[in-house]
């Protein structure tokens, strides 16, 4: 499997790919305590933007179902 550097404003980790066994689809686990240094949890969704330098931003994605609860 592949590895992939995640970086925040203050700590970065270094990340296996994961690959589901039955569909085949890859993924990655996110660290609790980067999960909370953003204020996200399971079930955010969340946008892989890809950025000019050929790098890429993951961002929570904010709707209004969001802020209904």
């Amino acid at each position: 499997m592949s590895t992939k550097r995640v970086s925040s404003v203050e700590q970065s980790s270094t990340l296996e790919i994961q690959e589901d066994p039955v569909t085949g689809e890859q993924y990655i686990e996110l660290p609790q305590r980067l999960l909370a240094q953003l204020g996200w949890k399971e079930g955010d969704s969340l946008e892989w933007v890809e950025l000019e330098n050929g790098s890429w931003s993951v961002k929570k994605v904010e709707n209004d179902e969001d802020d209904e609860q």
